[in-house]
């Protein structure tokens, strides 16, 4: 399972990748980054980046994966992390689940900005990791924590990605 999960991590991510053409290039922020893959796409389609992630491992490991890529990145924790308001053309959130850090997503978007937030729902305790509903999204939560926004898509269920299951929500959306 791990090679898989490393495979995978290797690769941005589908959702990413299919609305990655109606985001006009400019600043994003990648929260919770791990190794760097969407960074490191978004780098190399004309973005300037900042991507942050707790361990400083992931982060070196990113720094290797970019090579000349100009991406800034930051071993941070974002509990004390803060996004400055209205900076952010595109900001990305997978995997990571931090309630508290919704309003300064919002906060820190620009008019017309975008966000692409997909991470798992109380769904994924019977498929894998991770199991602590603290870290798991309830029945349309993400959708009404975005709610303000300009929602262009969501989906909610569980879905297939390299060869795992994984149950997600997943919203792209524009602050209007």
């Amino acid at each position: 399972m791990d090679s898989n999960m490393t495979g995978k991590d290797r690769n941005p991510s589908g959702l990413l990748i299919e609305y990655l053409s109606i985001i006009p290039k400019g600043k994003a922020l990648d929260i919770a980054c791990g190794e760097g893959r969407n960074s490191i796409y978004l780098a190399r389609h004309g973005f300037e980046v900042e991507a942050i992630d707790i361990s400083e491992a992931a982060i070196n490991r990113s720094r290797e994966a970019a090579g000349d890529l100009r991406i800034n990145f930051i071993a941070a924790d974002l509990e004390g992390f803060k996004i400055p308001a209205d900076t952010c053309d595109l900001i990305i959130n997978f995997n990571y689940l931090q309630r508290s850090l919704v309003p300064a997503i919002k906060n820190g978007l620009k008019r017309g900005g975008y966000l692409i937030f997909e991470t798992y729902t109380l769904e994924q305790k019977e498929l894998g990791h991770p199991k602590n509903p603290e870290f798991l999204l309830g029945t349309n939560e993400l959708l009404r924590l975005f709610s303000d926004l300009h929602i262009i898509y969501y989906r909610e269920g569980v879905v297939e990605e390299a060869e795992r299951k994984k149950a997600v929500a997943s919203l792209v959306g524009r602050k209007v």
